[in-house]
Parts: C-alpha cells; structure tokens; sequence
C-alpha cells in the first residue's frame, strides 16, 4: 500500500474524503455545511451491504486500468480472490487494502455524477454520498441514472435515497447537518454515551490508569466537536463522574 496508494488515489475527486491524507470525517461534514448553505435540496445515497458486495472481477478490471505491472495485479488478485461472502463477491473490512479498494471502486462513479449529472455539488465518504441541487425534480432525475449506472456497471444495489432539505438537516456520517449549524444525531449521542460508560467501567476495575481513560475521553469528544454538544458532553461526563 506504501507503493500504490498515490496510483489508487490517481482517479479520486477532490471531494472523496475517505482513506485520503489530508481529507477524513470532518472535512467531508464541513464541505456537506457549507453546500447546505448555497442549494436548497439534496439526495443522499449509500450502497447496500457495500464491502460484502463488491465485485472481484469489476474490481480487477478497475485496478488493471491504473496498474500496468503484470506482477503487482498478481499479487492484488490473490489478495482480491483470497475472501468472499458469495461467489466472486466481497472484501474484507477490516484489512488496509479493502479500505483503498473499496475506495477507488466508486472513483468512476464520482466523475458520472459530475461529468454526466453535474449537479450543484457533490462529494462522497466511502458508500456515502450526497448531491446537492436547486430542483427535487433533478434530484429525482439524478437518483434514477445513478441508481442504474451503480445496478449495471458495478453490480452494487443502492439503498432507499434519502431526499431532503437543507432547512430540514441532512443526515451524514452521524452528524445532522442544518443550515445553521452541525448537530449531533440520537445514534451517535447512544454510542458517546456507550463509549463513555465504557472507559468508567475499565477505569473503575483498574484496567486503565486516570490518564489513559482521561486520553480516551478526550478522543471521544474530539470525534464530535464540529457538532453543538456543550450541554450534552457536560450532561454525559456527569452522569459519569456520579
């Protein structure tokens, strides 16, 4: 990965921002405010089941368009043909080469959108992507090309779009993003409040010192700090500390 992971990042656009330096959660969650700000509506798409069901002989076409090594796509097909969740379907999440995989699998996908489609705006985070117009009617539009162009040309099937208004908040990447501000999700204060508990528990039993569940608290509520959650982290830490 060391070697083709700027060959991988070759084909991405400028607003993909998973598994890229310099990109990550909260940028792709400030670019989806400011574009709440200047369009009116938007249609937010993920892909089902996504890693599992992945296409092993697409993926290897798409790698061998950027990788001309016949020793390297060797090597990445026996990575690729090493897992499966069906025949000829899925990787694995949790290895380094799935995340950029998986990835790059939907860069040709994002130059449709904004090649073909060119709606006002667009980005993507992983299987997460949203666009962004002035017309639901175009909105509609959009969802039924990408709806094919993903069921035809990647094998992928897409979940129940998610049509809405910027006045009335977008939900990304466990954020609910409104024009006047980034807000924290229910499901995403749930798990906080589980992390949270958790550290307690460990601090509590002696299975960490003050200053590691002290570490972990703050990388707890450095995940969330684009949200406004003063009142819920100080509710929380009490609830915690009682």
């Amino acid at each position: 990965m060391n070697v083709i992971e700027p060959v991988l990042d070759r084909p991405m656009i400028r607003h993909s921002y998973a598994c890229r330096k310099g990109k990550g959660t909260h940028a792709a969650v400030l670019y989806a405010f400011r574009q709440c700000k200047t369009a009116p509506y938007f249609l937010k798409l993920d892909i089902r089941k996504y890693f599992d069901s992945i296409d092993h002989e697409i993926l290897k076409t798409q790698l061998r368009r950027l990788i001309k090594d016949a020793r390297v796509n060797t090597l990445l097909d026996g990575i690729i043909d090493s897992y499966e969740t069906a025949p000829g379907k899925g990787v694995p999440i949790g290895n380094l080469t799935s995340q950029f995989f998986a990835n790059m699998h939907l860069a040709f996908l994002d130059h449709y959108i904004l090649e073909q489609l060119r709606p006002c705006a667009y980005c993507r985070y992983m299987d997460d992507f949203v666009l962004w117009s002035d017309s639901q009617a175009e909105l509609k539009a959009m969802y039924t090309r990408v709806n094919e162009y993903v069921t035809v040309n990647l094998k992928l099937a897409v979940k129940p779009p998610v049509f809405g208004s910027a006045a009335g908040g977008l939900p990304f990447l466990g954020f609910l993003i409104k024009e006047k501000g980034i807000y924290l999700m229910q499901k995403s204060k749930r798990r906080v409040k589980e992390r949270m508990a958790e550290i307690s528990a460990a601090l509590y039993t002696g299975g960490i010192t003050e200053e590691k569940a002290a570490e972990r608290e703050r990388s707890v509520f450095a995940a969330i700090s684009l949200a406004r959650t003063n009142r819920f982290r100080k509710v929380v830490v009490r609830k915690i500390r009682n």
